[in-house]
C-alpha cells in the first residue's frame, strides 16, 4: 500500500496554505505571485499524491487538493489519508479494511448523492432547508444499504407533525453523474463530504454512530467509532473519528440504513 508521512504531510498542508495566504495579501508582481503559486502546487502535488500517482491531470488534482483542505480547515486532527493499490474494489471488504488498517469493515463508507424527484421548490423554508432539500449526501456503511423508505420517513419526521409534508413529495433516487459532479466535484468512489463544490445537506446514517457501528459480530466492537471515506481520488481515502466527523460537518444523524 502507498502510504504518506501523515505528520509531515500536514505541517508541510499548513505551510503551503500559510505561504499562499501571504502571497496574496503581498504587492508582488503579478509573475512573481504566479510563479509562487506554480510552487505550492507543485509542493502539494509531492506531498498529497504517491510517486506512482505524480503525474495526475491538474483537473484530479485540485480534487485531492481540495479535500485535503477542507480536512484541514476543518481541523480535523484525527485525520488520516491513506492511498490504496488501483485494484482496491475488486477486493472483498475483509481485504479492504485490511489494506486501510481498519479493525471492522463496518469502518468502511461510501457517501453517495441522493435526488428528492418528487422534490417542489415552492414547499422548502428556503434555499438551504435541510428538512426539505432536492438533494442529500448519505454517508452510510458498505455493509448497509440506504432505505428509502426510512430516508422519507425520516425526513419528514424533522418538521412539526402540523407541517410535515405529504409522503408524495419525496422519491429519492441515486443522482446523476452529471448532477454528482457538478454538486460534489467528485467522481465515482472518489465522492467525499470534504470540500464539494455546493452545499448539500449531509445525512449520516445513524447505525455509525452507535456504540459498535452497526457490527453485531463483535469484531468491530468501539473501533467502529473511527471510519474510513472517499478522499477526492479513486484511490484515496479519508480516515477520521466519527465524532471529529459530526463536529466538522454537522451532518443529520438519521436512521436511514438497513444491514446487508
Amino acid at each position: 500500500m502507498m502510504e504518506i508521512d501523515e505528520g509531515l504531510t500536514t505541517l508541510r498542508c499548513y505551510s503551503a496554505l500559510a505561504a499562499l495566504s501571504r502571497v496574496e495579501d503581498s504587492n508582488e508582481s503579478t509573475a512573481d505571485v504566479e510563479k509562487k503559486l506554480t510552487q505550492i502546487k507543485n509542493i502539494e502535488k509531492t506531498l498529497y499524491f504517491p510517486k506512482a500517482s505524480s503525474s495526475a491531470s491538474s483537473s484530479v488534482h485540485e480534487e485531492v487538493v481540495r479535500a485535503r483542505n477542507a480536512v484541514v480547515a476543518s481541523k480535523i486532527y484525527s485525520s488520516t489519508f491513506k492511498w490504496v493499490p488501483d485494484d482496491y474494489y475488486s477486493y472483498t471488504l475483509s481485504k479492504r479494511a485490511q489494506i486501510l488498517g481498519a479493525h471492522s469493515t463496518f469502518q468502511l463508507c461510501k457517501s453517495m448523492l441522493m435526488e428528492n424527484r418528487s422534490y417542489d421548490k415552492s414547499l422548502a423554508t428556503s434555499s438551504d432547508d435541510s428538512t426539505y432539500g432536492r438533494f442529500y449526501l448519505i454517508m452510510l456503511q458498505y455493509e448497509t444499504t440506504i432505505n428509502n423508505k426510512k430516508l422519507k420517513s425520516e425526513l419528514r419526521a424533522l418538521r412539526p407533525v402540523k407541517e410535515r409534508l405529504d409522503p408524495s413529495k419525496f422519491d429519492f433516487r441515486v443522482a446523476t453523474e452529471e448532477d454528482n459532479a457538478r454538486l460534489t466535484g467528485y467522481s465515482h468512489n472518489a465522492v467525499t463530504p470534504f470540500g464539494m463544490r455546493e452545499n448539500v445537506p449531509i445525512v449520516l446514517s445513524k447505525a455509525i454512530t452507535s456504540d459498535n457501528g452497526g457490527d453485531t459480530s463483535g469484531s468491530g466492537g468501539g473501533m467502529s467509532q473511527f471510519i474510513y471515506m472517499g478522499g477526492g481520488h479513486i484511490n484515496c481515502k479519508i480516515g477520521c473519528a466519527v465524532a471529529d466527523f459530526v463536529a466538522a460537518t454537522s451532518p443529520l444523524v438519521l436512521d436511514v440504513t438497513d444491514p446487508r
